[in-house]
């Protein structure tokens, strides 16, 4: 039984549920789609092309208002620790004037909490939004100078400062509220291809229970097996969750964060006809 996954980069919790065996156990084999975009995920998700997505739970705002059906099935970590972070010779975004922002999509996802930050005249003058892609994409326009300023993550903004760029500012300290990465899968799979996604879902489940009991050891051989260290490692030992169960307020933190930005969208469905906490649920009986 194979199930097909789509991420930007292969999370730490998704990792150790396949290096500690945990798919193998449930009976799930994981074929894993790296995804350049968000428009590109959405469209996979939309198409059936895969059945499950990590991403930026913002994300389900945009994409629910104007056509899909997407629902959110579990938050793999506490918050996100996305990193603002220049490119090398640029020690602060008001340093530049008006800089250039490297975002995955305009309207969605992480470039509502750039824009955020952003507002703080202390940090920036102005900016201009370069839609470049995913975080893998967004860090290469800091580095060949197409871009001046984006949002990373670990591992990434660890491999940015080892390039010369500078972080000045993290989510975490700004906005520890900010809800961490997202499960996501449409209704269609939900409703066809259950058997699958809870399997799936349960196997992350025990990944997520072992992570969270493990010895510090033990869980940092297990993330450097994965190749996962440092920093990286660190982030993620941090933010490990008591439990996947998805939230409602997960949502209600967007939406402010949103109105503050000026970004409310029109057409968004309530909070609570896009949470499905049945899978974790139900892993834990």
């Amino acid at each position: 039984m194979t199930i097909t996954q789509s991420v930007f980069v292969v999370p730490a919790l998704l990792a150790v549920a396949h290096r500690q065996g945990y798919f193998d156990s449930h009976g799930v084999d994981v074929a894993t789609v790296h995804t350049p975009s968000s428009i590109s995920q959405r469209t996979d998700l939309d198409d059936g092309v895969v059945e499950v997505a990590v991403t930026a739970t913002d994300n389900l705002l945009a994409w629910n208002a104007t056509g899909s059906d997407v629902v959110l099935i579990g938050q793999i970590e506490t918050t996100t620790d996305l990193a603002l972070t220049c490119r090398a010779g640029l020690g602060s975004p008001k340093d530049a004037g008006r800089i250039r922002l490297a975002v995955d999509a305009p309207t969605n996802g992480f470039a509502i909490v750039a824009y955020a930050m952003l507002a703080d005249p202390a940090l920036a003058a102005g900016y201009d939004v370069v839609e470049i892609g995913g975080v893998r994409e967004r860090l290469a326009a800091l580095g060949d100078g197409s871009a001046d300023v984006t949002l990373l993550a670990p591992p990434l903004d660890q491999a940015a400062m080892e390039q010369g760029m500078s972080v000045v500012r993290r989510l975490s300290d700004w906005l520890p509220s900010y809800p961490g990465l997202g499960l996501v899968t449409t209704r269609r799979s939900l409703n066809h291809s259950r058997d699958k996604l809870q399997r799936y879902v349960s196997a992350l489940v025990e990944a997520n229970d072992w992570m969270r009991t493990a010895t510090a050891t033990d869980l940092t051989a297990a993330l450097a097996e994965s190749g996962i260290g440092g920093a990286a490692a660190e982030s993620v030992a941090a933010r490990i969750p008591s439990s996947l169960a998805p939230t409602v307020d997960a949502f209600h933190v967007l939406e402010t964060l949103r109105r503050g930005t000026g970004a409310v969208i029109d057409g968004v469905p309530s909070a609570e006809s896009m949470v499905e906490t049945g899978l974790v649920d139900d892993a834990h009986r």
